[in-house]
């Protein structure tokens, strides 16, 4: 059998660039989750990180505040989610901390609201 290869540059050689943008962003993501999961372990917090949702829970498992990437204001941000409670709409359940490209403000404010839910208590 012979199997011959397409010239440089044939357009059936080229990547599609949708898919590899797609990998990109896939990449990015994962390297911004594990950025905030280790600042917030040099910070002392205990994380959790959860590729698959693109979540990192920090705190106590009781408890978590839960970070996670999300559009806002053209860009990619860090926002800041927790459980739903009665009386409050969804929409209020989470809202925007940092954008993505400042870990550590992000974490600077997760470990700041952990510290008021460790007072409520």
């Amino acid at each position: 059998m012979t199997v011959e290869t397409p010239p440089t540059g044939s357009p059936s050689l080229r990547p599609d660039p949708g898919a590899v943008e797609s990998v990109n962003r896939v990449e990015s993501a994962v390297l911004a989750l594990r950025g905030l999961a280790a600042e917030l372990r040099s910070r002392g917090v205990e994380v959790r990180e959860d590729g698959v949702c693109g979540v990192v829970d920090a705190g106590p498992s009781t408890r978590p505040q839960q970070a996670l990437l999300r559009p806002h204001r053209g860009g990619l941000w860090w926002w800041m989610r927790w459980p739903i409670q009665d009386g409050l709409p969804s929409a209020l359940a989470g809202v925007p901390i940092s954008p993505v490209t400042r870990t550590s403000d992000a974490a600077r404010r997760i470990v700041g609201a952990l510290s008021t839910h460790v007072g409520d208590g």
